[in-house]
């Protein structure tokens, strides 16, 4: 499923370059493990540079500002409340 996060997918969502020595960007699932299929399903991805992909997974770098900002945008885009999102992700992230 597309994203449901506005992002531009030739930008890195967090520092908004195109790295020239890397160019592209990765697809981030802002939930991951066992959550992943459902954050796909809901569409709760994001476009990042390789470099701050990387860090993301490697250090935990901005992992929680991401996870709230998929939930914030899970309950706007479908209408849910926090009850909905801990029903199926299992837990609350505000």
């Amino acid at each position: 499923m597309k994203s449901i996060i506005p992002d531009d997918d030739e930008f890195c969502y967090l520092c908004k370059k195109v790295r020239l020595m890397n160019p592209g960007t990765d697809v981030h699932h802002c939930l991951m493990g066992n959550k992943r299929k459902l954050a796909d399903a809901d569409g709760l991805t994001v476009h990042l540079c390789h470099d701050h992909h990387m860090m993301l997974h490697q250090k935990g770098l901005h992992r929680d500002e991401l996870i709230r900002l998929a939930q914030i945008t899970y309950m706007e885009h479908y209408g849910k409340t926090k009850k909905d999102f801990i029903n199926r992700y299992g837990k609350n992230y505000l």
